[in-house]
Order: C-alpha cells, then sequence, then structure tokens
C-alpha cells in the first residue's frame, strides 16, 4: 500500500465522517435477558449522532429494539454510508464499519446537558422537544475497530477512536 493510495483512503474516511449525519445500528444477535434467540432477523436503526474528540454520541429511544440491545450489552455493530446520490459508484460506495465501546450517559452525568445541546446545534429544533423524554438515552460510543470500504480493491483495516488505518485488506 503505497502513500497515494493511503492519503486517499484517509481522505474519504475524513469525508465520510465530516458529511454523515446518522450513525447506522446493527445488532448481531438479538436475546432475551436468558439468552433465548427472539428475533429470526438482526434489528438495525439508526440514530442522528455528533462526533466529538473521537467519539460517537446519539440521544435515541428505547422503544426502538437496537436501542434495547444498546443498554442490555447485546453485540452491536455501527456503520456509516456514504449518501447514494454523493456515491462516484453505486457498486463500490464509501462505507466504515466498526465495533465500539459504548457507555450510557445518565442524566445526572455533568455533559449529558452539553452534549445534548451540541446534538440540537447540529441536528435542529427537534432536541428541544425531545430532550426530556424518558424513553430517551443518551450514549458514547467509542470506535474499537473495523472494515472502511474506499471502492473496489481498496479496503481497510481501521482502528481506534480515530479510525487509523492499520492495514490494506487483499484478496487471497
Amino acid at each position: 500500500m503505497d502513500d497515494k493510495h493511503i492519503k486517499q483512503a484517509e481522505n474519504w474516511r475524513d469525508k465520510l465522517l465530516k458529511a454523515s449525519r446518522t450513525l447506522g445500528i446493527a445488532v448481531i444477535s438479538t436475546k432475551d435477558r436468558d439468552g433465548n434467540q427472539i428475533d429470526a432477523y438482526p434489528e438495525v436503526g439508526h440514530a442522528p449522532f455528533v462526533h466529538l474528540d473521537g467519539r460517537f454520541y446519539i440521544y435515541a429511544s428505547h422503544l426502538s429494539a437496537h436501542v434495547r440491545a444498546m443498554i442490555e450489552n447485546q453485540p452491536v455493530l455501527f456503520f456509516l454510508v456514504v449518501d447514494e446520490t454523493h456515491s462516484q459508484n453505486i457498486w463500490a460506495r464509501v462505507r466504515l464499519k466498526f465495533s465500539a465501546e459504548i457507555k450510557e450517559l445518565f442524566r445526572e452525568d455533568e455533559r449529558f446537558n452539553l452534549i445534548l445541546n451540541e446534538i440540537g446545534a447540529q441536528h435542529g429544533p427537534v432536541m428541544d422537544m425531545i430532550r426530556n423524554f424518558s424513553d430517551f438515552h443518551l450514549f458514547e460510543i467509542t470506535p474499537q475497530k473495523g472494515v472502511l470500504v474506499t471502492g473496489f480493491a481498496a479496503a481497510f483495516d481501521v482502528a481506534g477512536p480515530e479510525f487509523e488505518l492499520v492495514r490494506h485488506l487483499r484478496q487471497g
């Protein structure tokens, strides 16, 4: 992997992080508290986010199965995908999927209102309406590792909160 390809991948990563407004969430396995499978298919959802200091913050309702899974510490994956209308090639959309450490920030946390203010500033006045809804939870999501795809034959393992490129994935 030469410097030119690394720089291109880093630019795509940075553009994706800057342009994305929602974070996709996929529940890998949906089980009840006793470990019994409750769904025959995985749950998928999304939530508006803010990206601060290498962490994502979402404020979402536990009425959604993917949020309940996060509360119950079930395995989940996160993903960002470039908008179809901005994709150079629909077959090779730029995308980033990753695992993360998830921490719920409770209302008593000194950062709670500051982060909600930032979400409201970035996503609009709906935050004023939902801020005090008791079914909503604030999550801090710290990326650990994942895969960045920037085109055909251009996929990279990434690591850490800054999605540092670790290695180019090659067939074989």
